[in-house]
């Protein structure tokens, strides 16, 4: 997918490379580019001509994964750790497609990642971090072909229900917008199904919160067959970044994952190595 609108930016200038982010953006709520410098400065000007930076989720700490910039939160491989928390993006193992900030009422209307370090990227299709994004139109497309007989309910459901769930680490208000709505710009390039979806990595928030809304039963059923075609290799679309590559992804439109990830090994004289895998995140209102 991305070979096609992929922007190389070796030999363009700041100011090329913002308006060919811009058009592709406009054009297909998405952008890839390759050979991007490695540079705070030129990463936060070009995304700053998408929108409003939002601050990361602990901008006044004073731990490395903060340190780059106020709107960078540095994602890296770590060992397990015995004490405090661990946010999953650093841990080993895969991550189901999501939304960022599904719960929140202030969400990102994009979301940037430039791989700084792809780290160890020799092991098996499947298990070197690969990336993974979906449009949540795709997932209601194929829906609609698996499931017929549940297709019509579903989508009322989803798209009815205003249903709030709490962050699972976060103190910040709660959206009551449904599951599935209208997404928050338009586009260039009309497709069908064009919906944006609150999707969280667990779901079971949503469970939760189901129980106690009349009819949230049938609501999780729905919520579950969104989840488990989004999930579906055949649905999703795989890519491997290199150094320098950033993409920029419509935060309403589509949904984002990982494949597995190996964050540590043992290297020839028995100690513990940990993956340099290295993305700089940033979120865009």
């Amino acid at each position: 997918m991305f070979d096609t609108i992929a922007i190389d930016c070796t030999d363009l200038s700041p100011a090329e490379t913002e308006a060919a982010t811009t058009a592709s953006v406009a054009d297909h709520r998405l952008a890839y580019l390759r050979n991007f410098p490695l540079d705070v400065d030129q990463c936060i000007g070009l995304l700053e001509t998408l929108g409003e930076l939002c601050p990361n989720y602990a901008a006044d700490s004073t731990k490395a994964a903060y340190a780059l910039h106020p709107a960078i939160n540095t994602v890296r491989c770590r060992a397990p750790q015995s004490e405090g928390v661990e946010r999953v993006q650093e841990k080993a193992g895969s991550l189901p497609m999501h939304s960022g900030r599904s719960f929140a009422r202030r969400r990102p209307l994009h979301l940037a990642m430039l791989m700084a370090d792809p780290g160890w990227q020799d092991f098996e299709a499947g298990h070197n971090g690969e990336s993974l994004i979906v449009r949540w139109g795709d997932v209601l497309s194929e829906m609609r072909i698996r499931h017929p007989e549940h297709w019509a309910e579903d989508l009322r459901l989803l798209t009815g229900y205003g249903m709030s769930f709490p962050a699972s680490h976060l103190d910040e208000d709660a959206s009551e917008l449904p599951f599935l709505y209208v997404p928050g710009t338009p586009r260039r390039t009309p497709v069908l199904d064009d919906y944006a979806a609150r999707l969280p990595q667990d779901i079971t928030r949503l469970q939760k919160a189901a129980e106690s809304v009349k009819g949230g039963e049938r609501w999780f059923e729905a919520v579950t067959r969104f989840k488990d075609t989004a999930n579906d290799p055949a649905v999703q679309q795989v890519y491997v970044m290199a150094a320098g590559d950033v993409v920029v992804i419509d935060n309403d439109r589509y949904g984002h994952g990982r494949q597995e990830v190996v964050a540590t090994r043992t290297d020839a004289d028995g100690a513990l190595v940990v993956n340099p895998r290295t993305i700089w995140s940033v979120n865009i209102q």
